[in-house]
């Protein structure tokens, strides 16, 4: 049976209506993916805010009795409340009540399908219930449904006592570090290899998954839903040269990201931070695509990602949102690419853009050299070769390599370009 719930949808005193109305919109995809019905929502406005239950005591009667004719399971409150102030509104409402984290907490558990992501949304679940225990151990190991209930599903349920809570996010803790250990080391093999790498990031259902898929011919999960993607994918692809780079799909991001996950898969967004060259994946469906580009570039800041090389791609242009919005997307300081992954257009595109990036840190050169099967073998390694011809004892080789690579052949090198 699926869950009721009422949704509180709250504004800031002095928010415009445009800012209000696609916050509202943001939560409503956000309950909706997570199978939930809201049955009602009430708009409240924070004038001013209250230590016990945020909101103030008339706003939390009306609501009340909104519960009483509607009935619904439970109430999601559209911000982050203190543990105290989810308690208090509990007692007032007399229904469950979660806020935003705990939404995206629920979202994320939903996904996670590596071991990796499991382990870091469980240790961010249990740091987000652990002030919460206090009083309301029974209560919350026995709830079931809606965003509660995807809390405590399966074997993975998490041991509510205070005493135990603390020894499991230690286990958890030593697992994920020992996940990085073994990402780390892939990271380092990837960078001995020489290959120039790309990530693709961007807001939640941009697209980044279907656009992995189509340039290098993976088959990871796009769904056209919030947090399809948890786990990074790594695959190596070829350019129009021939030159082989690697690119990774990263978790997507969202507006007031809870800080929690953002620690929690820090490991996983080391791949933007590690990689040469970012692509940003920007939805031109979505109705603040601009706003959506921002939070990108703000959360790239706050990772340290800020001073990459940059790609922006206007995916899902068969269906611009606005004229307006579309037109600032193009005058986006980067390289613009448009595609339309339904109808397959722009991966050339794209393509032909990744190259004009790495040609800024690779070169051609002609190397002729007395036949070596060590030389050969050391500019595969090293770079991409795209020709050999053999003569008399002598061997040419046409390859691309990193500029800071040239050096190390021009002893042999007869000739550059």
């Amino acid at each position: 049976m699926e869950e009721r719930v009422l949704l509180i949808a709250i504004r800031e005193s002095g928010e415009n209506e445009r800012k209000s109305f696609l916050k509202e919109a943001e939560i409503r995809s956000l309950i909706s993916t997570l199978g939930l019905n809201i049955v009602y929502t009430a708009h409240i406005t924070l004038k001013d805010i209250r230590s016990s239950t945020l909101i103030g005591k008339g706003q939390v009667e009306a609501i009340a009795e909104a519960v009483r004719a509607f009935e619904p399971d439970e109430a999601i409150i559209d911000t982050s409340i203190t543990p105290r102030q989810e308690k208090n509104l509990e007692d007032a409402l007399g229904i469950p009540v979660s806020d935003r984290e705990a939404v995206i907490l629920s979202i994320f558990f939903q996904n996670a399908r590596s071991r990796e992501a499991r382990l870091q949304i469980e240790k961010a679940e249990a740091e987000y219930l652990r002030p919460r225990l206090a009083d309301r151990e029974a209560k919350l190991s026995q709830q079931r449904g809606g965003v509660r209930g995807a809390k405590g599903e399966g074997e993975r349920r998490i041991e509510l006592e205070r005493r135990m809570i603390d020894t499991r996010i230690h286990q958890l803790e030593r697992a994920i570090k020992a996940s990085e250990d073994v990402r780390k080391t892939q990271r380092s093999s990837r960078e001995r290899s020489g290959l120039f790498t790309f990530a693709l990031v961007g807001y939640t259902n941009a697209g980044k998954s279907t656009i992995l898929n189509a340039l290098t011919g993976a088959e990871t999960i796009a769904e056209d839903k919030l947090f399809a993607t948890l786990d990074t994918t790594t695959r190596s692809m070829k350019l129009p040269s021939g030159q082989k780079v690697l690119l990774s799909d990263t978790v997507g991001f969202i507006s007031e990201l809870p800080a929690g996950l953002v620690k929690a898969f820090s490991s996983t967004l080391e791949e933007a931070l590690s990689a040469e060259a970012l692509i940003i994946v920007a939805d031109a469906s979505h109705p603040d695509a601009v706003g959506c580009l921002r939070e990108t570039e703000k959360t790239l800041e706050e990772l340290g990602a800020g001073d990459k090389a940059r790609i922006l791609v206007i995916n899902k242009t068969d269906n611009i949102y606005d004229d307006i919005s579309y037109a600032a997307l193009k005058a986006s300081p980067y390289i613009i690419v448009e595609t339309c992954m339904k109808e397959g257009k722009g991966i050339q595109n794209l393509k032909e853009a990744m190259e004009t990036v790495t040609d800024e840190a690779f070169q051609d050169i002609i190397i002729s050299s007395p036949c070596s099967t060590s030389l050969i073998s050391q500019l595969y390694h090293d770079g991409t070769v795209n020709g050999i011809e053999y003569g008399d004892g002598e061997v040419t080789i046409k390859a691309r390599l990193r500029k800071e690579l040239i050096r190390k052949y021009m002893n042999s090198s007869q000739e550059g370009t």
